[in-house]
């Protein structure tokens, strides 16, 4: 049986490949990426993604932003 710490391990690396995986497809903002993209702060841009205004792709712990979701809102603004 693995023990938390292992089990938190493998998550953190099966999270981290999808996200390569993501990437790759398309270029991925983390928060302060995408927060300096817009021109606001992070935790605006964390109070709009939980609203739901902004669209977000959680994997895992991480959250990670579409570049062309945050252009096409910066572009709206």
């Amino acid at each position: 049986m693995l023990s938390e710490h292992e089990m938190r391990r493998i998550a953190e690396l099966v999270a981290a490949s999808l996200a390569k995986r993501v990437e790759t497809n398309e270029q991925m903002l983390n928060v302060h990426e995408a927060a300096k993209l817009l021109g606001c702060w992070v935790p605006t841009l964390e109070r709009r993604t939980r609203d739901g205004r902004i669209p977000s792709i959680k994997i895992g712990r991480l959250r990670r932003y579409r570049r062309s979701d945050i252009v096409n809102i910066a572009d709206a603004s």
